[in-house]
Formats: C-alpha cells, sequence, structure tokens
C-alpha cells in the first residue's frame, strides 16, 4: 500500500499514482514529468530505492514516413538495466542490425511489458502501426459504446467514476472492455489504499484526455473527426467550453490540479 501523508500526495498527485505502479509490482519503468534533484518526489524516491534517468531515443515509435524521430524520456525505476535493454534494441537498430520495421516492433513490445501493459493491448498496438491507430478505434468505440457520455454525464454532476481499463496516459487498451486492462487499474487502485479516489478521477481524467484528441479531431476529416462532430453536435454548449478550454493545456499540470480541487472539497 502506498504510504505517504496527504499533503505530500496532493502536491503531485500524478506523480505517487504512477511511482505507484513500480511500488506495486506492475511495472519496472515509469515516465514522468522531471523533477528537481532536491525535491519532495527526489527525496521519496529515494526512500523507495527508486532511481531517475534521462533516456534519449532515436527509433520513431510514430506511425508515418520518419524512422529516425529522437526524443528524450524522465522515467524512473529500480534498476537501469532495464534501460539498457531498450537502448540495446535501439543501437541493433540504428546499425542496421535490425530492420527498423521488426526493431520499431520489439521496442514497443519491450517497452509494453516494462511499463507494465497487457500483453494483448501491447501487441495490437504494435499491429496498428501498419494500419489504423489503436488510439483512433479505441476512441470510436468510446463513442459507440456510450463511454464518454457517461464520462460526461460523472464530470457534470460531480461524480466520481472509475475506468479502470485507463490507468495511465499514452496507454492504449486492445479494446474497452479488455479484462486484462482492467485488472490492472484494478490491482493499482487497491495499493492507493486510501488515494483510490485520487486514481479514480486520474482514470476519468485518462478518458477526458480522449475525448480531448477526439474534439481536435473536429478539425480536420476522416473517420474520427466524422464520428466526433456527430457526437459534438448533441452536446451543449458547457460540454464545448469546458473542452476548448483544456484543448491546449499542460494535461498532468491541469491533472494535478483538478484532482487536488475534487479531494479537498470532499
Amino acid at each position: 500500500m502506498l504510504r505517504v501523508d496527504l499533503r505530500s500526495f496532493l502536491s503531485n498527485p500524478v506523480f505517487f499514482i504512477e511511482i505507484s505502479r513500480i511500488l506495486g509490482g506492475i511495472s519496472k519503468i515509469v515516465a514522468l514529468k522531471p523533477f528537481e534533484l532536491q525535491s519532495l518526489e527526489a527525496e521519496f524516491c529515494k526512500r523507495n530505492g527508486l532511481k531517475a534517468f534521462f533516456l534519449d531515443l532515436k527509433v520513431s515509435r510514430i506511425l508515418g514516413d520518419s524512422k529516425i524521430s529522437p526524443m528524450t524520456l524522465f522515467v524512473v525505476t529500480r534498476d537501469k538495466k532495464f534501460l539498457k535493454a531498450i537502448q540495446r534494441v535501439e543501437n541493433r537498430v540504428l546499425s542496421g542490425e535490425l530492420s527498423f520495421q521488426k526493431g520499431r516492433r520489439r521496442l514497443i513490445e519491450l517497452e509494453g511489458k516494462l511499463f507494465g501493459y497487457p500483453e494483448c493491448c501491447v501487441k495490437a498496438y504494435a499491429r496498428s502501426k501498419s494500419n489504423i491507430p489503436l488510439e483512433t478505434k479505441l476512441i470510436i468505440e468510446c463513442f459507440e459504446s456510450g463511454t464518454f457520455k457517461s464520462l460526461l454525464a460523472s464530470l457534470k454532476n460531480s461524480r466520481i467514476d472509475f475506468f479502470p481499463q485507463f490507468f495511465t496516459m499514452n496507454f492504449y487498451p486492445c479494446h474497452l472492455e479488455c479484462r486484462k486492462a482492467k485488472r490492472v487499474g484494478i490491482k493499482l487502485v487497491k495499493f492507493l489504499g486510501d488515494f483510490e479516489n485520487a486514481f479514480k478521477l486520474r482514470t476519468m481524467l485518462n478518458a477526458l484526455y480522449l475525448l480531448r484528441v477526439a474534439y481536435k479531431s473536429t478539425f480536420y476529416n476522416g473517420n474520427l473527426s466524422k464520428k466526433a462532430k456527430e457526437f459534438f453536435n448533441l452536446q451543449d454548449g458547457d460540454v464545448l467550453g469546458m473542452l476548448e478550454a483544456i484543448v491546449d493545456v499542460d494535461y498532468e499540470l491541469f491533472s494535478n490540479k483538478f484532482i487536488k480541487r475534487v479531494l479537498q472539497f470532499r
């Protein structure tokens, strides 16, 4: 169970929720927003045997023509060997020992395993790189299943809902009702103990992030855009105003403020 005082937790709820995936035995690594060496977050990591590193990546994981797309992740782990495993595969791709397609798939599968994602979801994500992105399929499924409608109703009525399959950002379950993805969320909510409502709010915000992606798609053409326009044409001005307000915000900062505000008034 997560052991931290309420004041510390509320200073950065997203950090403590994400770190709990390692502490709860779900993940080997987690990606976070960078924090200072002299900070509450750094001290918490030190006390719990966790280390933070910058991980430089070059091989593109994004669907598109570009094979090289440099980026840097800030990650926390118990053992740097997990990062070295990623770098070894990257080096084999960059040297030509592994083809780009095969190497990218291997990187996606390795990283998915280290992040604690269900194997079925990782494989579905890797397959979608040569077809319709899994994120797009998932958003359309959320429209068709009424998930977004349910989310908006909960937000309007100040009701805390729980979407365990959306246990972290930038993770896409192979399908909306994936049992293995839901099990991860349920395991995490149990580990968080007294902070379970914070995590439930986080899952709502992760679902809202997908709705935000859908809202942005309305400015373009395509299958997702068509579905999104049909949905948003039925919504009132309050919903559209909310989405317009968060369309370009720092989503982690917004999430932290939202969770803190809700919990302080409960």
